[in-house]
């Protein structure tokens, strides 16, 4: 994996393409490197069976967290602000674990790429946010009793998505158990640079959708069965995570439909950032853009809808009920 794509901090080559990439292009490299790194601490984590659950949810609402999730944040939050001191990060986790090592390398695929001028300007500032889910996908991991269960394991995916002046620019989604043999890929993206680690899908005869496996609320439902009506959705497939749900928009299905307000900023910047880099798109329900800034409110309010290169979004927005798109506002009161 990766194998000689990688830099540690040493060797000449590495420092020179590092002294040469512009500063998105050190950040992205650096956020693939330490995606992978992160998801070899899950792996292990989960290996020693030491997953030490707590559930951070409400009397409703079950919402766990693991120590992979919180060693996996420290590790890629501190490696990250120890390189890039004046971006913000903000992660999922409130309460981590510490590491003993940090990642110090990058991505030589991403550095040796040229970034267009719009994006190669972007200088290190506050303007730029990056979006961190340590470990999207955590009720099928902290399931996960059969470590060597790929299909419940490949719902599980890092997620480093990064915003420049509330618009998603580059993003990285890991996937630590990705093939049959238990492997891992990372798969990611630059606006205007393609998708890299994934052969996206072109276009299918059947229109599969993919939504929560275990958030499922009745607009969900009824959002689903307005778009079999339409002939928009031959089937439904329910599964976890956002970022494993994009890939699965990638690879094939027509949309991913979340008509709920369950979903933050986390989940959904590194798959918007993947998957319009491929041509999809991704927007809340009504159609409204997403926002990153740092002082944006973190909860998406206004649902997901994400939909394949191959289909028109628009037909998907307009054939949810308008009753619906008005249960879930762009912002919520504030508390």
């Amino acid at each position: 994996e990766g194998v000689g794509q990688e830099m540690s901090g040493s060797g000449t080559v590495e420092t020179e393409m590092w002294n040469k990439a512009c500063f998105l292009s050190r950040l992205v490299a650096s956020s693939v490197k330490v995606s992978r790194t992160a998801g070899d601490l899950i792996k292990g984590i989960l290996a020693r069976g030491e997953l030490g659950v707590i559930d951070k949810g409400s009397a409703t609402a079950y919402d766990p967290q693991t120590e992979a999730d919180r060693a996996a944040q420290y590790l890629i939050v501190q490696s990250l602000h120890r390189k890039f001191k004046d971006i913000c990060i903000i992660g999922e986790e409130e309460k981590v674990s510490a590491v003993e090592v940090l990642e110090d390398g990058a991505a030589l695929d991403v550095l040796s790429l040229s970034f267009p001028p719009e994006l190669a300007s972007i200088e290190e500032s506050n303007d730029v946010v990056v979006w961190v889910d340590p470990l999207d996908g955590t009720t099928e991991f902290s399931r996960a009793k059969d470590k060597t269960s790929v299909e419940t394991l490949q719902q599980v995916t890092v997620l480093i998505g990064i915003a420049y002046k509330g618009s998603v620019v580059g993003g990285v989604i890991h996937q630590p158990w990705s093939f049959p043999n238990g492997s891992s890929r990372t798969i990611w993206a630059v606006k205007g640079l393609g998708v890299h680690g994934i052969e996206v899908a072109k276009e299918r005869n059947e229109r599969v959708v993919v939504t929560t496996r275990s958030h499922g609320t009745a607009t969900v439902e009824q959002a689903l069965q307005e778009l079999e009506r339409r002939g928009l959705s031959t089937s439904v497939e329910r599964v976890g995570g956002a970022g494993f749900k994009v890939l699965k928009v990638l690879e094939g299905a027509s949309a991913y439909v979340f008509a709920s307000p369950g979903c933050k900023k986390w989940d959904t910047a590194a798959p918007q950032a993947v998957l319009e880099a491929a041509g999809g798109k991704l927007t809340d329900i009504t159609g409204r853009s997403m926002v990153y800034s740092s002082e944006i409110q973190k909860s998406n309010s206004g649902g997901v809808l994400a939909t394949a290169p191959w289909v028109n979004h628009s037909d998907y927005l307009n054939a949810l009920p308008d009753a619906l798109k008005e249960s879930l506002p762009e912002f919520l009161p504030r508390q």
